[in-house]
């Protein structure tokens, strides 16, 4: 049985997202280890769906890490960039 692929292309809205978090955010080691498996993950051209969606779920987790003001208090265009990411993970985790 094969499971379903994702182009890593249609997930730019987490990697961006992982990306300001990741440049933004006060994290330790463990969530940083998070973001390095995300973005190593990405590198291919397909992710199982799997994959992806335990990429949306850590991104959940490094949100909720750094803090309930950190969206708020990011630059508009970082903002969106994290609530589109997160929007992306909803989809994929809630509805996918």
């Amino acid at each position: 049985m094969s499971e379903e692929q994702v182009p890593t292309n249609e997930l730019s809205r987490l990697a961006v997202a992982l990306d300001v978090v990741d440049a933004r955010a006060e994290l330790n080691h463990r969530y940083r280890r998070l973001i390095t498996d995300s973005r190593a993950a990405l590198e291919g051209s397909q992710v199982r769906l799997t994959q992806a969606r335990g990429i949306a779920k850590k991104l959940m987790v490094l949100v909720k890490a750094a803090g309930p003001e950190f969206v708020d208090g990011l630059p508009e265009a970082e903002r969106t960039a994290v609530r589109d990411g997160l929007a992306q993970a909803d989809v994929l985790i809630y509805r996918g």
